[in-house]
């Protein structure tokens, strides 16, 4: 067997914090949070949060993002990500909106037809 070139480990690798410190060791969000989930803050984030959880809420004060798309730019992966923006959810610094179903949506020629008559007006 040939030596390795290098050590197993570095000093950067250290010095991240650990996804499990991140979460508190919690494996699973509070809300149902997907891909598309909106996020949006109004506010400063609270005093203890990570500072994940401050370029999340920077991320989502000039406009409403996606949970994948936090996760992406702040460099969290997906499910890290749903349980970090859940907490501060529940701790109301951020509000989310999911897109519904189309069950859900009003009948297209309901509004159409409510369009026309407002034109007509």
């Amino acid at each position: 067997m040939a030596a390795a070139s290098g050590p197993a480990w570095t000093v950067e690798d250290t010095e991240a914090p650990s996804l499990y410190v991140l979460t508190g060791g919690q494996t699973r969000p509070t809300h149902d949070l997907q891909i598309e989930t909106l996020l949006w803050a109004e506010t400063e984030p609270p005093p203890g949060q990570p500072p994940e959880a401050a370029q999340a809420m920077a991320l989502c004060r000039e406009r409403p993002v996606a949970v994948a798309e936090i996760g992406a730019l702040i460099g969290l992966p997906f499910q890290i990500t749903r349980i970090l923006m859940s907490r501060l959810i529940d701790i109301g610094a951020l509000s989310a909106v999911t897109a519904t179903n189309a069950a859900d949506l009003p009948d297209v020629a309901l509004l159409k037809a409510l369009r026309d008559g407002l034109l007509k007006l």
